[in-house]
């Protein structure tokens, strides 16, 4: 893959876990989202059945309404019953060990280090946040997105950095998936990005 292909890759898979919108679903419908992943896995070696779920049965409208029931029913909610997509959710609220709240060292609440610190990356790379993400800046659809811009603009040492202090919590939004039953398409689409995060760290050593 080249460097514009990566941030092909991480726009689409962003758009993905993204509330489902006509548009994106429609190209899953079709087999174009199939047909852009295939020679990836393709040359990664990996089997192809992987992406079986990117070739829904049925019409489109059907699979679209279920996509979004799907989508209300766990992505929505970034706490309680439902299934978070922000990394702060993942870990402990912070590292400073000199911070005397009760939960510094918990995880399962919003706003911590990363939050503070993509904030932060945002700021000096003079990205303006969309309003539905500024309460949530570690969401993974920001990460994706912001990743694609690293691979536009960054050295391999700076994404490599990225990818191991704010990508390394998708194993345990791959549990939580599980344990939820989440749709086989969002499990299929998170075991892709999975891999492809898996192939770059060997590929910058990370």
């Amino acid at each position: 893959m080249t460097n514009q292909e990566r941030g092909l890759f991480c726009q689409l898979i962003a758009s993905l876990f993204s509330p489902p919108e006509s548009e994106v679903i429609l190209k899953v419908h079709q087999g174009a989202v199939h047909a852009f992943l295939k020679k990836y896995i393709e040359a990664w070696n990996e089997k192809i059945t992987l992406l079986v779920d990117f070739l829904p049965d049925g019409a489109f409208q059907t699979f679209l309404e279920v996509l979004k029931n799907e989508y209300d029913t766990h992505f929505s909610c970034s706490i309680g019953g439902g299934i978070s997509l922000i990394e702060s959710y993942y870990k402990p609220w912070t590292q400073d060990m000199t911070c005397s709240l009760p939960f510094a060292s918990s995880k399962g609440y919003l706003v911590g280090d990363s939050a503070v610190h993509l904030s932060e990356l945002y700021r000096h790379c003079h990205i303006e946040v969309p309003e539905e993400f500024k309460a949530y800046p570690d969401h993974l659809v920001l990460e994706l997105e912001f990743l694609s811009f690293l691979y536009q603009w960054a050295t391999d040492g700076e994404i490599k950095k990225f990818i191991r202090d704010h990508l390394d919590w998708i194993p345990s939004l791959k549990e939580a998936f599980i344990r939820h039953h989440v749709h086989s398409f969002y499990l299929s689409v998170l075991e892709v990005l999975d891999l492809f995060l898996e192939k770059e760290k060997k590929r910058l050593e990370v």
